[in-house]
């Protein structure tokens, strides 16, 4: 069985667990749990044993299956994908490239995002990440079903957990731009992982996004 460790949080993790809902793996999930309040946040659990574990890059989140030890969050999904459902490596080299494509694009959009959460309450620099990237990426997928094309693709996962980060954090973004409100409809349905969201027990249903030393976190929440 495939081991998951992150961060008691959505973070990095939760488009993961969609990922492997959708794709009916099971696993194990290992949380590491920062506690305390400001200016002493303790995060131990994670720090203490970090370099202990055995992985080459050590990092959150991680993952194990039997002798792989893997860090890395887009690996981790490029993993999943390849060896449950190869399919959503994209299906041809037109859609595996427009996937590599978008990985930076979204990665930067979620670390300009994420980023100014853990520094203040000041929301100005997330608006204009916002507004500077989000347009492109709308225009980018068009009247497609998903983000790269009407082919599911690893990438998807990753995208509509950043699109309800974002949705928290700009609860304006569906009435701007309701194709993407078509787009997490569209995402939420799959089977295994509408099962998944629909379950007030799963995991996602009860983390908020960000960990405790967060300025911005916000419960957990599925539009």
């Amino acid at each position: 069985m495939l081991t998951l460790g992150y961060w008691k949080i959505r973070g990095l993790a939760a488009n993961i667990r969609y990922q492997l809902a959708y794709s009916g793996v099971e696993y194990e999930m290992i949380e590491y749990e920062q506690k305390g309040t400001a200016p002493n946040f303790d995060s131990t659990s994670w720090f203490g044993v970090k370099h202990d574990l055995g992985f080459d890059f050590p990092n959150l989140p991680y993952l194990i299956d039997g002798d792989l030890k893997m860090t890395e969050t887009l690996a981790i999904h490029r993993y999943i994908a390849d060896r449950y459902k190869p399919e959503l490596l994209g299906s041809d080299p037109l859609v595996r490239a427009r996937v590599s494509m978008v990985e930076g694009v979204l990665l930067g959009l979620k670390n300009a995002v994420t980023g100014p959460c853990y520094a203040s309450r000041d929301k100005a620099k997330i608006t204009t990440a916002i507004k500077s990237t989000v347009p492109i990426v709308v225009k980018y997928m068009g009247e497609s079903r998903f983000l790269c094309g009407d082919e599911l693709t690893y990438m998807d996962f990753y995208f509509f957990e950043l699109v309800q980060l974002i949705l928290m954090l700009h609860p304006t973004l569906y009435e701007e731009y309701p194709s993407l409100k078509a787009y997490s409809t569209s995402m939420r349905h799959l089977p295994g992982l509408k099962g998944y969201l629909d379950n007030p027990e799963s995991v996602d249903n009860n983390r908020d996004f960000n960990n405790v030393c967060a300025f911005i976190s916000g419960n957990a929440k599925f539009c």
